[in-house]
This record gives C-alpha cells, sequence and structure tokens, in this order.
C-alpha cells in the first residue's frame, strides 16, 4: 500500500513539472536541427537547408502546450456554440 502511494506521488510530481514546464516554456529546441533552423542533408554533408519540422525557426511547441491549446480552443468553441443555441 505504501509503495503504490509512493508511485503515485512520484507520478503525479512529474505531471505537475512538465505541466509547469510547459506553461514557463512553452517551445523546445527542434529534435531534428538541434534549434538551429539548418540542418544538414544527409546525402550532401555540405549542404544546409531550412528545416522543415520547425519551419526554421528552430523552435516546437511541446506536447503538453499542444494539448493545453486544443483543449482550450474547444472550450472556448463550445462556450461559443451555446451562447449562440439560447
Amino acid at each position: 500500500m505504501r509503495g503504490t502511494l509512493t508511485a503515485a506521488g512520484i507520478i503525479l510530481a512529474a505531471l505537475v513539472w512538465y505541466a509547469g514546464s510547459c506553461i514557463i516554456r512553452p517551445f523546445r529546441d527542434c529534435w531534428l536541427c538541434d534549434g538551429k533552423g539548418h540542418h544538414r542533408s544527409k546525402r550532401k554533408s555540405k549542404l544546409s537547408r531550412p528545416c522543415r519540422w520547425c519551419r526554421a525557426s528552430g523552435k516546437r511547441l511541446r506536447f503538453g502546450r499542444r494539448l493545453w491549446n486544443r483543449a482550450r480552443r474547444v472550450h472556448r468553441d463550445a462556450a461559443a456554440g451555446a451562447r449562440i443555441a439560447r
């Protein structure tokens, strides 16, 4: 019983930490270009091209922040639909 509560507490602490990091720093470095915005082609090592994953910005929105934004958008659209239906 004590082990289960400890594991649940650790998981809860990790989720709170990740949620806080998504609020404080919603963007992270791109995994493909390492935050540079450009990466080298695998075929020709001297050619550098814009990163297609981050659109050459070097930053990507975190997964947790993307979920939070989608949930807010759904809530906002549902509230707007309820106002129209009245």
